[in-house]
């Protein structure tokens, strides 16, 4: 017997199945919201950046990292970094209180946000099933849970990105060109989140194209209205980022831009950036201990292999359009990390939920899709345990900053700029930074551990991560020589273990399963506060 119909159209089973995935995102996202500052314990480098970022541009307006000191004017404003999205991750540290917590909790409504949005694109493009199992498969996925529970601003970008292809999609085929210019004008607004903004602009204008098949009148007009407001949010960064100093955005640029990320397909050559772009999915389905995301990247790709030839324009269009994102990514993404992925993640979902709403048989869809939620389950597990067994950075706060004097100037790992935030701290980054400045602008003085120690009068160092494994001698050196990237980094190494052994003996270290702080003091005789200097 069938199933009823009610007045809205949807059979009792699939209103049991939506009020089934209703209850299931709202279950992910309660976990997301316990995890948050407890998965992972410790934030990353970056974390502690862009949240120092953050929390300075409420205060001065300009998104600058303190902890980078006089580099390149970074100390006080990083001209490339997004001011839109510097306010938005820096609200809850400026008017809650500076900790781990309070700088991830805007990622995490971000997350939220671009959960709702994807449900609203699924629908648009296919149905209300179909955009709510998006959603689910997003929220459990590890590169969100990733994405939401850091400071960086991919996902916000990511967000952005997700309205414009809901504008696009949800236009009209009549009159789409209110919608088209407010897509164009939500990811030119995007490259003041993050520049990666401006790359991803075409790619809801070439959706549009892809999907839509629109006649030529429609076509150069779809477009330009879509550019025109692109060129609006151009124009507006150009305005708070390059034309209030030039001479300053060059001089930055070239110490914190393209010389520490270069162009990849530059430097690499064509075959050499699509093999690492490859590669950088490659470090995520297989490289991964255990190979455990690897079901996930067999689902992607038999998933889009089965759109692309039984699907209809909208299905190839979604496929399509993520090629093309790996060619531009390919090109101009020269950060080989896995942050980058989430910009995907989100048409990855897409196109999983449309192949299981379009599979014809029952039994087997159900099991693969049980199977695939199972394996996001494990790995969210698998992390849980993992952080579990670590002290989280947010507890220990208390303890680090009583372990370094209020009044003693401290060199630490990025990540601890949540416990030093008030005090005369130096991220981590800044020696590679002045590397890069000193050769540059040799007038700037010799640079190096004891040159910059002398400089700015360190008389602590916190240390977690890798910086933890150059500075401790209890951590043995060849350990670390041994794997990559270090064993091409040796002098770098070695020069930070020398100056750990010649000048610094250990106050106490905070330890747990898989993560140890070290917090070293510099020896009276060797620091000279800068003060002193003639």
């Amino acid at each position: 017997m069938a199933n009823p119909t009610r007045h809205d159209g949807l059979t009792i089973s699939d209103q049991q199945k939506i009020w089934l995935l209703i209850s299931a995102i709202v279950v992910i996202v309660g976990y997301h919201a316990f995890a948050v500052a407890r998965i992972p314990a410790f934030p990353t480098d970056d974390d502690g950046a862009y949240a120092a970022a953050g929390h300075q541009i409420w205060q001065s307006g300009k998104p600058g990292v303190p902890g980078y000191k006089t580099v390149a004017g970074m100390g006080e404003d990083i001209v490339v970094l997004g001011h839109l999205g510097a306010l938005v991750q820096g609200t809850f540290t400026h008017f809650l209180g500076v900790n781990v917590r309070n700088a991830l909790w805007p990622s995490f409504f971000v997350g939220i946000a671009s959960l709702g949005v994807i449900f609203l694109l699924g629908r648009a493009l296919w149905d209300t099933k179909t955009g709510l199992l998006s959603a689910l498969l997003l929220s459990l996925s590890g590169i969100f849970f990733n994405a939401s529970h850091s400071a960086r601003p991919d996902l916000l970008v990511t967000l952005f990105l997700l309205v414009a292809f809901w504008l696009v999609a949800s236009s009209s085929v009549e009159s789409p060109f209110g919608r088209l210019f407010l897509a164009g004008l939500t990811m030119g607004v995007s490259g003041d989140v993050h520049p990666n903004g401006f790359l991803l602009a075409p790619l809801p204008i070439l959706f549009w194209l892809l999907a839509k098949r629109p006649a030529w009148n429609q076509l150069w007009r779809g477009v330009l209205v879509y550019g025109g407001g692109g060129v609006i949010g151009i124009v507006y960064w150009l305005a708070r980022h390059y034309w209030p100093n030039v001479a300053a955005f060059h001089r930055q640029s070239s110490v914190h831009g393209l010389a520490t990320h270069g162009v990849k397909i530059l430097d690499r050559g064509l075959i050499g950036a699509l093999g690492a772009e490859l590669q950088r999915y490659l470090n995520w389905f297989w490289n991964a201990r255990g190979h455990r995301h690897l079901l996930e990247g067999i689902c992607i790709l038999a998933s889009g292999v089965y759109l692309l030839w039984r699907g209809g324009r909208t299905e190839k269009a979604v496929v399509l359009t993520w090629g093309v994102f790996f060619l531009i990514a390919a090109a101009l993404m020269s950060n080989s990390f896995g942050w980058y992925l989430i910009f995907a993640w989100p048409l990855f979902a897409l196109w999983i939920a449309r192949a299981f709403e379009m599979v014809s048989w029952p039994w087997i869809k159900r099991g693969v899709l049980a199977a695939v939620i199972a394996a996001y389950v494990f790995n969210l597990g698998v992390w849980h345990w993992k952080a579990r067994q670590d002290t989280p950075l947010q507890s220990q706060l208390s303890e680090l900053r009583s372990a370094v004097p209020a009044s003693e100037p401290v060199f630490a790992s990025a990540g601890l700029w949540f416990a030093f935030w008030d005090r005369d701290f130096t991220h981590e980054p800044y020696l590679p930074f002045r590397e890069i400045e000193a050769k540059l602008y040799p007038e700037t003085g010799p640079t190096g551990w004891e040159a910059e120690q002398r400089k700015l009068g360190w008389r602590y160092i916190a240390a977690y991560g890798n910086l933890r494994r150059m500075l401790d001698p209890e951590f043995p050196i060849e350990q670390m020589l041994a794997v990559e990237p270090w064993r091409n980094r040796v002098d770098e190494v070695m020069a930070a273990r020398n100056f750990s052994l010649q000048h610094c003996s250990v106050v106490t270290r905070f330890r747990s399963q898989d993560e140890i702080i070290t917090v070293l003091r510099i020896k009276d005789s060797d620091s000279t506060s800068a003060t002193n200097l003639p």
